[in-house]
């Protein structure tokens, strides 16, 4: 069997073993790319129900965007893998009070309404001091830009006792691909670490977005 499937692409695969899939009634549908899809496992029985086809569904309407959509003719996008844990950045994982991690059951978690975009760059080498082109990994992180200064070096693991050594640099990226240290500020600065990460510019505009302001990146030390 070939076709074009408007979620995963051209399916040029076998048939199914038997019948095509049937769709239960009264159910439930995710909306993705313009089509609805049904939300239960298909299974395949002989002398399925065939369904009608996918219904084509767009917003027309610019000041009333579906929920979830960011207006006009964007489709609502389809759900989205967990983002990988990562140990090192203590502010990614959320305490309880029965010591466990994540909302307690029961609670959901009221979320900032303004965050900035912000990858943490994962090298022993300094950015500033790789080669051109470079590859280096990063953690990408929403942060509210009510976070202050001193609040975000706690929050990404930057723990030594000497305040000194803790240390955020902002990375920003040049020609020929090339990475150049910006503004830094350490743990032991108490007037510039009362500041939030919104009064710094590290706002909700850096998006990243073509035509917009580039994502911030940072580096941090705490040797």
């Amino acid at each position: 069997m070939s076709g074009n499937n408007p979620l995963h692409g051209r399916d040029e695969g076998p048939r199914p073993p038997v019948g095509q899939p049937y769709y239960p009634p009264a159910q439930l549908y995710y909306y993705t790319a313009g089509y609805y899809y049904p939300t239960w496992p298909i299974t395949y029985l002989p002398y399925a129900i065939i369904p009608p086809a996918p219904v084509y569904a767009t917003n027309t309407n610019t000041n009333q965007p579906p929920a979830g959509n960011g207006g006009g003719h964007h489709p609502v996008r389809a759900p989205q893998p967990s983002p990988p844990s990562d140990g090192s950045l203590p502010a990614t994982q959320l305490p309880n009070t029965t010591g466990g991690t994540g909302c307690e059951p029961g609670y959901n978690y009221f979320f900032h309404s303004k965050n900035t975009k912000m990858h943490v760059f994962k090298t022993p080498t300094p950015p500033w001091q790789l080669p051109a082109s470079a590859h280096v990994p990063f953690s990408a992180v929403h942060v509210p830009t009510s976070t202050t200064l001193a609040e975000l070096l706690r929050g990404f693991g930057c723990d030594n006792r000497d305040p000194k050594k803790n240390r955020c640099y902002e990375i920003v990226q040049g020609t020929g691909g090339r990475w150049y240290k910006g503004m830094s500020f350490a743990g032991d600065e108490k007037d510039a670490g009362k500041k939030t990460i919104g009064e710094i510019g590290w706002d909700e505009t850096r998006t990243g977005q073509p035509g917009g302001k580039p994502v911030v990146c940072v580096y941090l030390t705490k040797d």
